[in-house]
């Protein structure tokens, strides 16, 4: 595999998905800078390429312009993301109701808005990392399903106004449409679903033939924004078996 990105920037490249990502790309040659909230994430995450530089940060604190002013990347990947208190909605707060939408959705906000304005490298890529929850909602995650569609319509409209601004951005909304397998999200998000049906995680999670990992995830991603297959942008819904466009 050959870099098809010279300089990538990965938000949320910590753990999980992001993690996955950063390692893979680094490996293929690219130039990675990895934005995580926890810096012993990061510790353990530089040791695994000298093409990994890590920054400790959170997308959602303003830092958007000043990244990409200094990263200059012809790849974003936006995958962070808090895991949401997990409960009817009526059992939570504003606070806890919203709590995705100031994270990971202005998250969103703030980088997209910030690769229009700035501009982003012309003919980049952005993949925005949703939920298969923003497509058939989440009954125990509070304002989560709502926050994550809000991201796919983000991307959406960047790719829009890059168009009109003729920047040539290829903008990718990314659905996993089942739990990720060992995230934190997921091993928590499971155990919640599962208490309510009343069976085992084990036995929830066994819905799935195929588990989809954070590696599996990572390695479809590549698979979609590669320069040479030149996939339709716009939104692709992933398993642990399939990827396919989503109309």
């Amino acid at each position: 595999m050959t870099p098809d990105f010279q300089s990538a920037l990965i938000v949320g490249a910590g753990r999980g998905t992001g993690r996955a990502l950063a390692e893979k790309l680094a490996i293929a040659g690219s130039k990675v800078t990895a934005v995580s909230r926890t810096q012993s994430d990061l510790d353990t995450l530089e040791t695994q390429s000298p093409n990994i530089s890590g920054l400790v940060g959170d997308g959602a604190s303003g830092i958007a312009c000043d990244l990409l002013d200094q990263v200059k990347p012809d790849l974003l990947v936006l995958t962070g993301g808090i895991t949401p208190k997990m409960g009817s909605f009526h059992l939570q707060d504003w606070e806890d109701f919203s709590a995705t939408w100031n994270s990971d959705t202005r998250t969103t906000f703030e980088f997209l808005k910030a690769a229009l304005q700035m501009p982003m490298k012309r003919n980049g890529t952005i993949v925005t990392l949703s939920s298969g929850a923003a497509i058939s909602g989440s009954l125990l995650s509070g304002g989560y399903a709502g926050a994550k569609r809000m991201q796919h319509y983000l991307t959406n409209y960047t790719s829009r106004e890059a168009e009109k601004l003729g920047l040539g951005l290829r903008c990718f909304t990314v659905y996993p449409k089942q739990f990720i397998a060992g995230t934190q999200t997921a091993n928590i998000a499971s155990n919640a679903y599962a208490d309510a049906q009343g069976v085992s995680q084990e036995e929830f999670m066994s819905q799935w033939d195929q588990q989809l990992s954070p590696e599996l995830l990572a390695d479809r991603i590549i698979d979609l924004i590669e320069l040479e297959t030149a996939n339709a942008t716009g939104a692709w819904g992933v398993t642990g078996t399939t990827m396919e466009p989503i109309g």
